[in-house]
């Protein structure tokens, strides 16, 4: 799995997960960011959301510009993609972002709602 949706108090935890380093000098893909936005594509295998979160990400309004927080959607090849605004990890209110006009629940993995310790840390502290 490549990324990873899970909730704490209402705030949703978006975070792409760490590859390991390979040998011969091949960084992990977190070593190779270098834009203001984060895809997974094929979230039927990659992604990986909570039920806590799925309740959360169907409540985030739908925005009317082709961009926005979030994007889900499926290109020609039928394969899905899920793409949000930020690096890495980001935690959001979903009352207080908006999706890409295209947005739609698409396919992934059903994961437990395992939130990381600094994440929640950091939830209880700032929100």
């Amino acid at each position: 799995m490549h990324a990873h949706i899970t909730a704490h108090k209402g705030i949703l935890v978006v975070e792409l997960v760490q590859n390991q380093a390979m040998e011969g000098g091949v960084r992990s893909n977190l070593d190779k960011l270098r834009s203001l936005g984060t895809i997974v594509h094929d979230t039927r295998q990659y992604l990986g959301v909570s039920e806590e979160a799925l309740a959360l990400l169907k409540i985030v309004k739908r925005g009317l510009d082709r961009i926005g927080d979030f994007a889900w959607f499926r290109s020609d090849d039928g394969v899905d993609h899920f793409a949000w605004l930020g690096g890495p990890k980001r935690l959001v209110d979903p009352r207080e972002v908006a999706t890409a006009r295209s947005y739609e629940i698409l396919a992934h993995q059903v994961i437990p709602n395992e939130v990381p310790g600094g994440a929640r840390a950091a939830i209880e502290a700032n929100f």
